[in-house]
């Protein structure tokens, strides 16, 4: 919190520089800072008084926000994460914002994370000049300059011990389409004692904007040059691109400014650049593959030296040709993978045609549903169907494992690690994966300490096995599962923020089997499945128990369903599965509290239409009224009470009053509380 004299004398600075025309300070920025000063008081009308947190958009706006910029975000990781490494001993935080100033990618000071999420730095923060008036991040894309505003320099008053070094990013249109930015909570006093840090974020965002061009411009034909062959593989000055024809189609931005603009003349063949030729250019790359040749410019006479990479489609167009999205059911069973789905669900078909789109596209899965939906069939239905379908698909459930042990399966020992390992050590799941797809099922319950880990994995691309001194490399595509609500665990504290934003590029929501329009397809297919498995293949539902089927709210779903057609199967003597070969207790549903007709288990006989009852109440017995506590009155009151305004949804009611769903129902139990619908059946 900034000190009320510090409010005032920095409030009482911002307008003698904007209306009385005092200096902002002795760099040679400060005049296009106090024009920024202005824009922030007369045009944004910003309160350099107000020293509230910046604006946080929320979870879907940031969601939209980072699909705008989907491949971008993926071409940038490695440049963001080198840049963090590079100052995180110093306490600087880096952050990537899209053009509108929104934050979508952000590195954080592990000892310091909480004191910069109470400044307001974070995923989804705006520092759009509009709203926080002058700083490295709003002041840098209005300008379209690297911007660096050090402490009192800020606008706000909030902002005013910060000190952010920021470098926009343009596309091949020239205009900014990203900003990188490196900011610490506190800073000395000088100035200059930023500028080292300052230029390290101008030379990172401008290879990460070379890297984004290369990117754009790779069906064509592209010349990396520079002034130094040596210097060609791990310095790109110009970015050139042309097509067949050898007309020039575009370039890095650095190229348009020095060689694509003489005199207000561009170039538009390659001959019209330099003294050569296209076809020179491709003789002289295939005389040399992979070496740098010498070239000169037309209108200097400068030599330069250029790699030629060919169009990416030349090589991948043969081998891999692009996925049309299927318009049929029947082109969609067909397909590799998928066609072991049950795909008439309109919800579900819309998750492959999505799936289809990014298979193959380095963008991990988050695959969100209840327990039971076929999240794994889904994953390795993904697997299947990508380039990796020939590496290993390698599961894991970050539920079933305990928490000691989790590490080792997923990261792998050495030799003598921990008391027990094995003689020769062991490959962890990660390294098993390698090249294909690791598949990490309910991650939400992955221990924190863990997924600090998972997160360096995934950042750097190595792995480290307990007891080893030396990662190794691995290539792995992430898919995840879980039904629970991570961005719930993420403000809990449960679950990182960073590693949730680098899981979910691409989310499904998987619907539960009670609300697919295609059950019918689902029961019978699972049914072939089963019956196939025991050599029964003649098997078949009757009508009364199909209906049945249909009717059941199935809470484990399909996981559920193949248990009790597996049983069905095991049990019927005849071709038809009746109503009475399925499990007894299948047809009956838990109640949350006994009441007087249930069964010994708590178990309500659901109704089903033509069906026995297979489970007949035994005779009423009397009970003493239940005997509260006034506490306990209390907490029944308000249990009540939360259920009533949430139309009985437990799991909504439970998170409200801070309890657990095991722990709400104990207590719906002892306090014998019964939903209205399940008290007018009794």
């Amino acid at each position: 919190m900034r000190s009320h004299q510090a409010v005032v004398h920095h409030v009482g600075r911002v307008l003698d520089v904007v209306e009385r025309g005092g200096r902002l300070g002795q760099s040679n920025v400060s005049d296009r800072l106090a024009r920024s000063w202005q824009r922030s008081l007369n045009n944004h009308q910003v309160d350099p008084a107000r020293t509230n947190l910046p604006r946080v958009v929320s979870a879907p706006e940031l969601r939209e926000h980072r699909d705008r910029l989907e491949a971008f975000m993926r071409i940038s990781r490695e440049g963001i994460d080198r840049l963090h490494a590079q100052i995180l001993s110093a306490n600087y935080c880096v952050l990537l914002t899209d053009a509108s100033g929104v934050t979508i990618d952000f590195r954080t000071v592990p000892n310091l994370d909480k004191d910069f999420k109470e400044e307001g730095f974070r995923a989804g923060t705006c520092w759009s000049e509009e709203h926080e008036g002058t700083c490295g991040v709003g002041t840098g894309l209005i300008d379209g300059q690297p911007t660096l505003v050090h402490r009192d320099e800020h606008f706000r008053s909030h902002n005013i011990k910060f000190s952010c070094s920021a470098a926009p990013i343009f596309g091949l249109d020239d205009r900014p389409i990203a900003l990188l930015d490196a900011s610490a909570l506190c800073a000395p006093e000088q100035r200059d004692s930023q500028l080292l840090v300052f230029r390290m974020v101008i030379e990172r965002a401008q290879q990460i904007e070379n890297a984004f061009a290369y990117y754009t411009l790779r069906p064509y034909w592209v010349l990396q040059c520079g002034r130094l062959a040596e210097y060609l593989s791990v310095q790109t000055d110009y970015l050139v691109a042309f097509d067949d024809d050898g007309r020039i189609v575009g370039g890095n931005r650095r190229a348009k400014l020095e060689l694509l603009s003489q005199d207000g003349v561009t170039p538009s063949f390659v001959h019209d650049l330099f003294e050569c030729t296209a076809n020179d250019i491709l003789t002289a790359a295939h005389a040399r593959p992979g070496q740098a040749f010498p070239l000169r410019l037309l209108h200097s006479g400068e030599r330069i030296f250029a790699n030629l990479r060919s169009p990416a489609s030349r090589s991948r167009q043969a081998a891999d040709p692009p996925v049309r999205a299927p318009e049929t059911v029947e082109q969609m069973a067909a397909l590799r993978g998928f066609g072991r789905l049950a795909l008439n669900d309109e919800r579900v078909r819309g998750n492959v045609e999505r799936a289809l789109k990014i298979v193959n596209r380095d963008i991990p899965a988050m695959l969100l549903g209840e327990t039971g939906t076929g999240k794994e069939a889904f994953a390795r239905a993904l697997h299947d169907f990508s380039d990796r379908r020939d590496k290993a698909f390698v599961a894991l459930n970050c539920a079933a494992i305990p928490e000691n042990l989790i590490e080792s399966e997923l990261f792998g020992y050495r030799e003598g690690a921990f008391t027990g390992a094995k003689t020769k050590g062991a490959r962890g799941k990660i390294l098993q994966a390698d090249g294909g797809t690791l598949f990490l099922d309910e991650i939400g319950d992955m221990p924190l300490q863990l997924q600090c880990r998972l997160l360096r994995v995934l950042a750097e691309g190595e792995v480290l096995a307990l007891g080893a001194e030396s990662p190794v490399p691995v290539k792995l595509h992430i898919v995840c599962a879980t039904h629970q609500n991570l961005p719930d665990l993420v403000r809990a504290g449960r679950f990182r923020e960073d590693l949730y934003y680098r899981l979910n590029g691409a989310v499904f929501l998987l619907p539960p089997l009670r609300e697919r329009s295609d059950i019918d397809e689902v029961i019978e297919k699972v049914l072939r499945e089963e019956a196939a498995a025991m050599g029964r293949e003649g098997l078949r539902v009757d009508s009364t128990a199909l209906e049945s089927l249909r009717l059941h709210p199935w809470p484990g779903n399909i996981r559920q369903l193949r248990h009790a057609v597996r049983y069905a199967c095991a049990i019927c003597d005849g071709n038809a599965l009746r109503t009475e070969h399925f499990p007894p207790d299948l047809f009956t549903r838990p109640l949350a509290g006994r009441s007087e007709d249930t069964g010994p288990l708590g178990l309500r006989p659901m109704i089903v239409p033509g069906a026995a009852s297979h489970y007949s109440p035994p005779p009423r017995e009397t009970q003493d009224p239940l005997a509260l506590s006034d506490s306990e009155a209390r907490l029944r009151a308000a249990m009540v009470e939360t259920l009533r305004r949430n139309r009985w949804q437990v799991k909504v009611s439970a998170r409200e009053l801070g309890m657990s769903r095991a722990t709400f129902y104990r207590k719906l139990a002892r306090f014998n509380i019964v939903a209205p619908n399940q008290r007018e059946q009794c």
